[in-house]
């Protein structure tokens, strides 16, 4: 049965939330941005950030039956907070990585051992991004696995011991769509806005690509969505495990078929760091579709250079998934689905349909993790 759910997408700048009814409507949206995204603690941040959105929505909080949590990954988080996250540079060790899996996580959980050595050992357990808000919330420790084969794309107990490490300090494996805990707030005083949360049972998504996936409806076949935060993912449904050095291959979450990826970093972090470089400049804030417009129409800008070499790498992950699809033997789709922020720009969203040539659709709640993280509350 379906319930009224308060859902939590923990990006890379910023934390949304939306309160979206049983009939799948978006009540209320809140949106925190993080003072210093690049804190070695920025985990710790995350639970102040979830208070100052449930304050922003004020009464209508108290609707809310479930909590349900998306976020970043593979990030990686120690129980004092020290965080490594997703795209931190693991290439300083990667001589030192025993990797048998090409686990995406294990290259990010040996830098943090690197980093902080000291927290890394005291640590009890080691979380991953979203998990470590739903512990603070719940005091319960778990790993949400998308699908069964993506044991591999984490870890298991002969990689972690490979590479010298406890199997016991990485919490259990479980499944989308169970309930976690409920939030225990009674001995923390340092949230008073969470309290009237008290109670209610917490869900999650898991990676916030997985949140898109599940929101955008993206699980059959020929289906693709491009989702688009800090960085940027084009992802395409195949219908077999297709190996190509061009495109990043995982599980879909529906069993049987795969997701191909084509990545570009530091995509979004490119506009948000020009954004924050106009405000320093004109001692005033901007919001994005201020941003898109000036450089559009300041053709020499840097802004604008941005904007074309984003245009051109998107033109470049179409074709390539083009070509994965032929070779798969499916038909691309005239369609594709949008998520995350640049869906609720409409300049940017026409100039990159006709760049593209590919009409894109935007679902009816434009932060396509925070629909997945309310579709996985079963």
């Amino acid at each position: 049965m379906r319930k009224t759910v308060l859902t939590a997408d923990i990006g890379t700048t910023s934390l949304k939330v939306a309160l979206i009814s049983q009939e799948g409507e978006q009540l209320a949206f809140a949106q925190c941005p993080f003072e210093n995204p690049d804190s070695r603690y920025i985990a710790k941040d995350w639970i102040k950030a979830l208070e100052k959105c449930v304050i922003q929505i004020g009464p209508n909080v108290k609707l809310a039956e479930a909590v349900s949590i998306s976020g970043n990954g593979p990030t990686v988080v120690t129980e004092d907070g020290s965080t490594v996250l997703w795209n931190a540079d693991s290439a300083p060790i990667k001589n030192e990585i025993k990797n048998t899996t090409n686990s995406l996580f294990l290259p990010k959980i040996l830098l943090l051992r690197k980093l902080y050595p000291e927290e890394f050992e005291r640590s009890a357990s080691i979380l991953s991004g979203p998990e470590f808000l739903i512990w603070q919330l719940t005091g319960n420790k778990v790993t949400i696995l998308p699908e069964n084969r993506y044991t591999n794309a984490y870890w298991c107990d002969e990689l972690l011991q490979l590479n010298k490490m406890k199997p016991e300090k990485f919490p259990p494996f479980v499944k989308i769509g169970n309930c976690y805990g409920t939030i225990d707030l009674c001995c923390n005083n340092s949230v008073p806005g969470l309290k009237c949360l008290q109670g209610i049972p917490v869900y999650g998504a898991g990676p916030d690509f997985i949140a898109a996936m599940i929101g955008t409806g993206c699980t059959e076949i020929g289906a693709i969505y491009d989702c688009a935060g800090s960085s940027e993912g084009f992802n395409l449904c195949i219908p077999i495990p297709y190996k190509d050095e061009r495109i990043r291959l995982l599980p879909n979450v529906t069993p049987g078929l795969w997701n191909a990826a084509v990545m570009i970093p530091e995509s979004g972090r490119l506009l948000f760091n020009y954004k924050s470089k106009l405000e320093k400049e004109t001692g005033r804030e901007w919001t994005y579709p201020e941003v898109i417009d000036y450089c559009f129409d300041n053709p020499n800008s840097e802004g604008h250079f941005i904007l074309e070499t984003l245009l051109r790498n998107s033109e470049n992950a179409i074709s390539i998934l083009k070509d994965v699809a032929d070779k798969c033997g499916i038909e691309f789709p005239d369609h594709m689905f949008v998520a995350g922020g640049q869906a609720k720009n409409k300049r940017w969203m026409a100039e990159k349909e006709l760049r593209l040539g590919i009409k894109l659709e935007v679902s009816h709640i434009p932060d396509a993790e925070l629909l997945g993280d309310w579709k996985a509350v079963v």
